[in-house]
């Protein structure tokens, strides 16, 4: 336990050094930033680096405000939409995975693993316009831009709008909650359609091959039930496995919030990112880079400490690929 933790210490800090010196180079392909190294490049990555140390993102060329409080402000929204994203993944893609592996060898699970794999290769920048499209014709309440209605004043609390809109305090705070859930609807949608597909593939491909272990034929052979050996054998040495897929599931997800930010007008970091490499700025890209690289760590440690908490010693074999 202890080898494990000082281990994933070690690979983390190293991936912090290797973000800081990503961020670095991208800072320096600014003109004005490179003049101010010609001396000591050296000097000029440790002062940077205490900087970042010290939570001191600089100013944006773009009107001179401050990146910390920028990445305050637009951050909130991106995650917003990724967590909303992965919960009703999980909510469309752990039931569909369970009964195409109830029903394996007919047409449903047939037809579903189709799916799966249709929606795993579809452009979300093609899907996205489309969707709205659509949306905007067949006069869908869910056809909307942006987090909410401005003509509503939702103080931001927390940066979230779904939960800051539980602190206002108006009579017709019904019709805001509802505005905010209409806005939400489609990006998440859009969003989820690739954990989902993959939440379905990785239950599939785990129960066809559990299935075809011995213990499970001999419980077949002495008058089980499928549901009953899905229960005791598939499930539960299934479900976990998809706790160490989540890093790379939000990675997938966070990537693609930058161009459904920039179709539905979301304002994020992704939209945000994408406006500041149009404007060459490049503090803020570097900024960007680094705090996305921190999510995806946080994420990272909190798969692999939950995986801890229900396989302390590493035994059950769900790291299985």
């Amino acid at each position: 336990m202890l080898v494990s933790a000082i281990r994933h210490v070690i690979w983390v800090s190293i991936l912090l050094l290797i973000l800081s010196v990503l961020s670095f180079v991208i800072l320096m392909r600014d003109p004005l930033n490179a003049d101010l190294v010609t001396n000591n490049i050296y000097s000029a990555y440790y002062h940077y680096l205490i900087s970042l140390l010290q939570g001191d993102l600089g100013i944006t060329y773009n009107g001179g405000e401050s990146l910390k409080d920028l990445i305050f402000t637009v951050l909130p929204p991106t995650l917003e939409l990724c967590f909303t994203a992965l919960l009703l993944a999980c909510i469309l893609g752990i039931p569909l995975g369970v009964l195409s592996a109830v029903y394996n060898q007919r047409v449903f699970s047939r037809t579903l693993q189709g799916i799966s794999n249709v929606g795993l290769s579809i452009p979300i920048f093609w899907f996205a316009p489309i969707l709205l499209y659509v949306a905007a014709i067949q006069s869908w309440e869910i056809a909307a831009i942006g987090q909410y209605n401005l003509l509503y004043e939702i103080k931001p609390i927390t940066g979230f709008p779904i939960i800051d809109v539980c602190f206002v305090d108006v009579p017709y705070r019904t019709k805001i909650v509802q505005n905010v859930l209409q806005h939400l609807a489609l990006p998440t949608l859009v969003l989820c359609i690739l954990p989902t597909m993959e939440f379905i593939r990785i239950i599939q491909q785990r129960a066809d091959y559990l299935l075809q272990q011995e213990y499970a034929k001999a419980a077949a052979t002495r008058g089980w039930s499928k549901w009953a050996i899905l229960r005791r054998y598939v499930f539960r040495n299934t479900f976990p496995l998809l706790i160490p897929q989540l890093t790379r599931v939000f990675t997938l997800v966070l990537t693609q919030c930058m161009l459904v930010e920039t179709v539905l007008g979301w304002p994020g970091i992704g939209r945000w990112l994408i406006d500041a490499v149009t404007q060459q700025d490049y503090n803020s890209i570097s900024a960007g880079v680094v705090v996305i690289g921190i999510c995806i760590i946080i994420i990272d440690t909190f798969a692999k400490l939950l995986m801890f908490v229900l396989d302390p010693l590493n035994k059950k074999g769900w790291y299985a690929r």
